[in-house]
Parts: C-alpha cells; structure tokens; sequence
C-alpha cells in the first residue's frame, strides 16, 4: 500500500497512527540545489514516518563549483544597461549584481574543474545542515577572463542499479540548468593559475523559500595573488 503527501502542512498535520514506512521519495531539488527549501519538508517526513533504516530516494547529492568564461554574456547582461536605445540606465547594475543568475552553461565556457563544496547523505542530514559555509579550490585550465562561477548539483540513486542525475554544464540540459555568480571585477587568469575561496548557503529571512548565497576568495600565480573577489548573491 502507498501513501503519498504532497506538501509540508500536509506532512506535518496528517497522522498515520503507528505507521511507519519503508521507501520516502521526494523530487525536492531547486535551483542550486536548495532554492525552494522543500528538503526541509523531506527530512520532517523522515524523521517522523520512515522506519530505522528506511529508504530516502534520492538517498544522496553533492554541490559543486566551477569557475566560468563568458565575456559575451557578461556585455550583454550589464553593460547593455549604460545605452538602452539612447538613454544611460546604469543605475540598474549594481542590483543585477547580486542576482544568482538560473540559465544554462555551455561546456565550452567552463575554464576550471570542478570542487564539491557541500555533500549531503538524505538519511542523517538535519535541517541546520542546509546552512553552510564550505572552502574550495580550483585549477584554470584556460587562460581568459574569469566572470562567473557557476552552481550545479548530482544527485544519487544508489542501489542495485546506480542512477545519477547530474546538472553540471558537461551533461545533457536539465529543466534545473545552472547557477552563475557573475562578478562586479571579471578577472585576467591564466592555465594553472589556482582560485581558492569559500560558498555559503544561507537561508533569507525577507524570501520564505529563497537563498543568500556568499563566495569570496582570491586567484594566485606562482603564490603571488592576482586577483579577488568578495560578493553576495541573492538566490529568490
């Protein structure tokens, strides 16, 4: 027999006696993973109807990070804005700034590789868990313009036949696309240079289901710094 809730009020109100249950599944990914927060909903479920080692579908999901080159994107997204058909809109800017930007990424503008900042195990994960603030690093492989960094996720369906679903910009085009992280200072790299930094997820408290996400770090060469970079994004 199957039950299914469709929502957390739903989760949190509706009895089911003793009952407890074998298999939860969820389909709770937002953009950037997070964005929605419907895993909190899915870790209340758990914790209240899914018996000591019951199954959580998708039992798994990783984070990751990757830097991004794309200065065609970049002249279109902001400086469109100092000439619309005549008049200096510039004032616009410093808003699209911190937006996290939902689009899709084509592989040929990654120029790094990729770092799983944060990984999530579905059956022990607890709702404080989904604020973070993690390192990571990562190794150009092109020399360009860094303009972005982009957010994109895995998911795991471990079991006697291993599903992932994978929304970095190498797989085929999922309805989830990609995060960017444009920044204010685009900055010169070169292969081998190494960009060491931090990501943090916080929860907004002004957005019920949205995110404030944070990264900050710096591009070195040969141990000199060669460039920096410290801004918020908001993820609604």
């Amino acid at each position: 027999r199957f039950h299914f809730w469709k929502d957390k009020a739903v989760v949190s109100t509706q009895s089911t006696g003793d009952n407890k249950f074998d298999v939860l599944i969820s389909e709770w990914m937002g953009y950037g993973l997070l964005f929605e927060c419907m895993l909190d909903s899915v870790i209340a479920a758990r914790d209240k109807y899914l018996k000591p080692g019951g199954l959580v579908v998708p039992n798994r999901a990783s984070m990751f990070v990757s830097a991004v080159s794309n200065e065609k994107s970049y002249e279109a997204r902001f400086h469109f804005w100092k000439d619309v058909y005549g008049f200096n809109m510039s004032e616009f800017i410093p808003d699209l700034y911190q937006e996290a930007v939902v689009e899709s990424v084509d592989k040929s503008h990654v120029i790094s590789d990729h770092c799983g900042f944060k990984h999530l195990d579905l059956s022990t994960v607890k709702t404080s868990g989904l604020e973070f603030s993690r390192p990571f690093q990562l190794q150009i492989s092109s020399s360009s313009k860094l303009t972005a960094f982009v957010i994109h996720f895995t998911c795991f369906f471990d079991g006697d036949v291993s599903i992932i679903l994978d929304t970095s910009p190498e797989s085929e085009t999922t309805h989830w696309l990609q995060t960017l992280l444009y920044l204010k200072s685009p900055i010169n790299v070169s292969e081998g240079d190494v960009v060491q930094g931090s990501v943090a997820f916080t929860k907004s408290s002004s957005v019920k289901r949205g995110y404030i996400i944070n990264i900050e770090g710096s591009v070195r060469r040969d141990c000199e710094e060669v460039g920096k970079f410290d801004q918020q994004f908001y993820l609604h």
